[in-house]
């Protein structure tokens, strides 16, 4: 972990807060201006894609990441496009896998950073900005009654993840990468340190995985809310 970061400081409190906020605010100004969602969608996609193009772009051309560790193969990669993608259909099998991956995968990456840069630089700014925008891109989707996932879609969710990061092991086997830190844990303070060594936190992240979809699902439950688009 960077010098200049510490878990929970004002500074790290303050882009927590800042995300579901900023949210709020599109979702008031959408409710208030109806017509503005689509605009608002279509930026919001735009914006994550950008953010997603300038850090491959860095991490290619400043840091001389190649292939294969240059693929977007983290669940966080792969919530970020789902993300845009939602933005820009309502695809509902895109949304629930964007709201389980994105809140639960992303939650977590920005309660406990991984950040391999200090706080300043160009990649741990890009680290902050995409996740934010990838979360403030999801509650709004939900806040704003444009979309939501559906009836068991923590079911769903759970079994997508189980059948995409089996195919990141093969891929992490074959190439000697580490997606998903499926063959070694990350180097800072995570999850990972309280469900054990390889491969148990494995397991163990999974189960947590299921028990945060469930409780997710749970604001959905209902058969009778209504959805306005």
């Amino acid at each position: 972990m960077p010098a200049d970061f510490h878990l929970l400081s004002p500074l790290h409190l303050a882009i927590l807060i800042a995300i579901p906020v900023t949210a709020a605010l599109l979702t008031f100004a959408t409710r208030k201006y109806p017509s503005s969602a689509l605009a608002t969608r279509v930026s919001l996609a735009a914006l994550l894609a950008a953010d997603g193009f300038i850090w491959y772009a860095y991490r290619y051309y400043v840091q001389g990441v190649r292939f294969p560790d240059l693929l977007p193969l983290e669940l966080c990669d792969a919530s970020f496009w789902l993300t845009a993608a939602a933005l820009l259909t309502l695809e509902e099998h895109t949304v629930d896998l964007a709201y389980h991956w994105g809140i639960a995968g992303s939650g977590m990456a920005l309660l406990t950073p991984y950040l391999r840069t200090p706080l300043h630089t160009v990649q741990s700014f890009l680290y902050f900005t995409g996740l934010g925008l990838l979360i403030i891109g999801v509650l709004y989707l939900i806040w704003s009654r444009q979309t939501r996932p559906r009836l068991r879609s923590w079911w769903f969710a759970w079994w997508v993840l189980n059948v995409y990061g089996a195919a990141v092991a093969v891929f992490d086997f074959l190439s000697g990468t580490n997606f998903m830190y499926l063959r070694q844990k990350p180097m800072s303070s995570s999850l990972f340190d309280i469900l054990g060594p390889w491969p148990w936190y494995i397991l163990g992240a999974d189960l947590v995985a299921l028990v945060l979809f469930r409780l997710m699902q749970l604001p959905f439950s209902s058969r009778t809310e209504a959805v306005s688009s």
